[in-house]
């Protein structure tokens, strides 16, 4: 089962980053992969969702659950389409300059030959979107802060 964890460290409040990423509709913003979100149902404890992920340009329809675990502090999302499951944890905690997050994913594979064939290379291109989708989250919320400070109300 591969596992994954990135860490980034954003120059921005955590009530916001934690906002920012547990919006469901803020993530086609930061993953490239990820296509078509549709929200299915919403909780106060979370969000239940239908999706497209592109994996080497292979369609995967996946059903999608985030659970806000603790309020400004832990997200868990899973995930399961066709082949492959898995379950991403966001850590947030605060530092002197703003936000620490730390992702941890586990993703397994099914048997088919497919699936077995694929996923060597499909381990390093969900590593790479994971930390892509880290760098990307912080690259948005620090550039909507500087335009807000920029052009205040």
């Amino acid at each position: 089962m591969p596992t994954f964890e990135h860490t980034v460290e954003i120059a921005a409040p955590i009530e916001r980053v934690f906002a920012f990423d547990s919006n469901p509709e803020n993530w086609s913003r930061t993953m490239a992969s990820l296509r078509d979100l549709e929200i299915v149902e919403e909780t106060d404890e979370g969000t239940r969702m239908h999706a497209t992920y592109k994996l080497l340009g292979i369609s995967l329809d996946t059903e999608m659950q985030m659970t806000i675990v603790e309020p400004n502090a832990h997200i868990a999302i899973t995930t399961e389409s066709p082949g492959m499951k898995g379950e991403v944890h966001n850590y947030f905690s605060e530092t002197d300059s703003g936000t620490k997050v730390v992702l941890q994913a586990d993703y397994e594979f099914g048997d088919s030959l497919r699936n077995r064939l694929l996923e060597p290379v499909a381990t390093r291109y969900n590593n790479r979107q994971f930390k892509n989708h880290l760098q990307n989250t912080k690259d948005v919320i620090e550039a909507e802060m500087a335009a807000e400070i920029a052009s205040p109300a």
